[in-house]
């Protein structure tokens, strides 16, 4: 049976169209209700039925037009949806309220972008708002690319790539008796350019360039490439392959032009990217946090899968949402090698990665595809992350305990700064276990000896040293040689303190119980910083504290 096709709300329609595309200034009568075309509005014509849930493209029209204005109205009796337009910097206040009373939402248009442009995304955004859920138009945008790429080839005559602003490869042409180089061809099987200074430098000329740029020293054969761009916001950039002969100016004025068509398919795709990553994001946002989302739409059934830590430094130099997200598609890249369905996710200085392992692929490589994504993150991004791995689990109703145990991981590296960048909890479990009993003590102080609290306030209130002095004792398994040169103190000294804390606090050094108890409380409390204990002088001699 086929299903009857179903016109896109306006929201969707904003939505596919992008906040670079376009803004809803006004939305009186909601978001909900469906587009069902758009057209070039016409003042001089007659209200009718072909306005009826209709965006009209006020091509050439001011916001503060008379005949605009005086026009809506009519035009909401019609029951148009929307209006579309160019503000260039003039006020909107009249229109809107007037749009408004008439029940007509109002659509700024970006000024940068062409009314043909504006017409040709409208007419990809209604074309593919019947895609299955989520919805969205990725591989239409890809194969439009392809496409597109192979016009390109045929006009300026050497094969295309085309790449986004992160160098990676999202369409190239595939014309025969078009040559292309080693460079290109590994360019393809990667997907990747290369992420090195020479290349770097390269794309930096490109994207200050304000039109097509000849490139001889990529390669053996010469390229000519054009970025592109949505007014000033770079979407990604076009290269051509010379084919013996230098490209003529023709060529380049061809693919100057190129470059405003891509520039569509670049914002639909991108858009449909980032609707599905915020989908998937969500899934995975609710799974890490122990709610039970539609785990179907992940697109992966319940196996081994971890999750991978990764945390963005405190300062930066760009936004941590930013980086995040380019560290999310960093890690997605890279993980391609390991896993074809990960899923990531920004909150806050943290990249939460959930990767499925097939069985023959051992947890070790997880640590690998960390160590790549750190040294790719270092190269381009100039960011250096931390990494931790929680265990494998086999069902989903584990992940968020996988997820735990990475941000135990973190939590430990952040405190161990000696320590490598990457870890997975089984590398690091018994440090772990420290970090979650030191939370466990000082969110119950109940279950904290009384004899620790008061050795602890006897130390911060006068100056001693009984908490470290036997913290040093347990350590070394009541060697008091071996404790006191710990201490750099005398042996006598250290034989005195020790039995004023049985004195003083309490404690019975014969029970092997207490002694556990005692040593794990100080090993928390103490190495924490929280005894505060005073460093006592060359003067102090036994008996004296």
């Amino acid at each position: 049976m086929t299903t009857p096709y179903a016109h896109p709300s306006l929201a969707r329609i904003v939505d596919l169209l992008g906040t670079s595309a376009a803004r809803l200034l006004a939305a009186p009568a909601g978001c909900d209700n469906p587009v069902t075309g758009h057209s070039v509005l016409d003042v001089t014509e007659e209200e009718g039925q072909a306005h009826r849930g209709a965006i009209l493209l006020a091509v050439g029209m001011r916001p503060d037009a008379t005949a605009l204005l005086d026009a809506l109205p009519a035009l909401g009796r019609a029951g148009a949806a929307a209006i579309a337009l160019k503000t260039r910097g003039a006020d909107t206040g009249p229109l809107v309220e007037a749009a408004t009373a008439a029940g007509i939402a109002v659509l700024a248009v970006a000024d940068v972008i062409p009314w043909r442009h504006v017409d040709a995304l409208l007419a990809a955004a209604a074309g593919n708002s019947g895609q299955d859920a989520p919805g969205f138009p990725s591989a239409a945008a890809v194969g439009d690319l392809f496409a597109l790429a192979n016009a390109v080839a045929a006009m300026v005559g050497g094969a295309i790539t085309v790449e986004d602003p992160q160098q990676r490869v999202l369409a190239y042409s595939n014309l025969p008796g078009q040559p292309i180089d080693d460079a290109r061809r590994d360019t393809i099987l990667g997907r990747q350019v290369p992420l090195d200074d020479h290349y770097m430098r390269i794309y930096r000329r490109l994207w200050r360039a304000p039109g097509a740029v000849r490139i001889g020293d990529a390669s053996p054969l010469a390229r000519l490439a054009v970025a592109v761009r949505a007014g000033s916001e770079l979407l990604g950039s076009i290269w051509a392959v010379e084919s013996g002969t230098p490209f003529s100016p023709e060529a380049e004025q061809a693919l100057t032009e190129a470059a405003g068509v891509a520039a569509l398919h670049l914002l639909r795709l991108r858009r449909a990217t980032e609707l599905e990553r915020r989908a998937r994001g969500e899934l995975l946002r609710s799974l890490l946090a122990g709610r039970t989302p539609p785990v179907a739409r992940f697109g992966i059934d319940s196996g081994r899968m971890t999750v991978l830590a990764l945390e963005l430094p405190a300062s930066s130099g760009a936004p941590a949402d930013v980086l995040g997200l380019q560290v999310a598609d960093l890690v997605t890249a890279c993980a391609e090698t390991l896993t074809a369905s990960a899923s990531c996710v920004v909150e806050g200085q943290v990249v939460y990665a959930l990767l499925p392992l097939p069985e023959d692929v051992p947890q070790a490589r997880v640590a690998s595809l960390a160590e790549t994504v750190i040294t790719r993150s270092e190269e381009s991004l100039h960011t250096r992350l931390r990494a931790g791995i929680g265990s494998a689990v086999a069902d989903f109703a584990d992940v968020p305990r996988s997820r735990m145990e990475a941000d135990r991981v973190l939590a430990v590296l952040a405190g161990e700064p000696h320590r490598a960048h990457v870890a997975s909890i089984e590398d690091v479990r018994c440090q772990a276990i420290l970090l979650e009993l030191e939370e466990t003590i000082a969110d119950n102080p109940r279950i904290r000896l009384a004899s620790v609290t008061a050795m602890l306030n006897h130390d911060a209130e006068r100056g001693t040293r009984y908490a470290e002095t036997l913290l040093a004792y347990l350590d070394a398994f009541g060697d008091t040689t071996v404790a006191a040169d710990r201490l750099h103190i005398h042996q006598n000294t250290f034989r005195y303190r020790i039995r004023r804390v049985g004195e003083l606090f309490g404690v019975d050094l014969g029970d092997a119980d207490e002694r556990l108890v005692l040593w794990l409380q100080l090993r928390l409390l103490v190495s924490e910083g929280r005894a505060a204990p005073t460093v006592v002088g060359p003067h102090q001699v036994p008996g004296r504290d």
